[in-house]
């Protein structure tokens, strides 16, 4: 995870990003019986997946941090989930467990979100993207089909070799 990347689902930016982020992703296979007693087996399609968590909110904004994590739970509709490694996905707020530990001054918190599956997508278009392990600006370039000299012009670069992974790389 980048240090400098908040969680942050619709409007709310988590104040610390969450101590344990785990995403489960899994598919369906069909397996159909061969004439030489073998089968075969295939991908059919792949499942929503579910982002769960767990942190704590600290000091004296975790009752408000709390009371907007609960607000945002119970309404309705999907939004934007971004996590810390620069990933999102269109997702349904689907769980939330608050824990108020008054003697070392903390609300625990777990979650979870189940992705939106009408809204799945390879890749989305934010404007920006986030450099992953060991690229350069020309891998970037390549990666998101945007010429070099644009990605230069638009980001505060020394060097094409200057990135850094994690780095926030706008593209327009």
């Amino acid at each position: 995870m980048t240090a400098d990347m908040k969680m942050r689902f619709k409007d709310f930016e988590f104040p610390s990003n969450p101590t344990v982020i785990k995403t489960q992703l899994s598919g369906n296979v069909r397996e159909n019986a061969l004439f030489d007693s073998d089968s075969a087996v295939y991908g059919v399609s792949r499942n929503a997946a579910v982002i769960s968590g767990e942190g704590s909110f600290w000091g004296e904004e975790r009752f408000s941090a709390s009371a907007l994590l609960k607000k945002l739970q119970s309404s309705r509709g999907s939004g934007w989930l971004f996590l810390p490694d620069g990933s999102c996905c269109n997702a349904f707020f689907t769980s939330l467990t608050l824990t108020e530990d008054a003697k070392r001054g903390c609300i625990s918190y777990s979650f979870s979100f189940t992705e939106n599956c009408l809204h799945k997508k390879d890749e989305y278009d934010f404007g920006f993207t986030v450099a992953k392990e060991n690229e350069n600006m020309f891998d970037i370039a390549y990666r998101c089909g945007v010429p070099i000299e644009r990605l230069m012009r638009l980001n505060d670069f020394k060097t094409p070799f200057s990135v850094k992974a994690g780095d926030k790389v706008v593209l327009k």
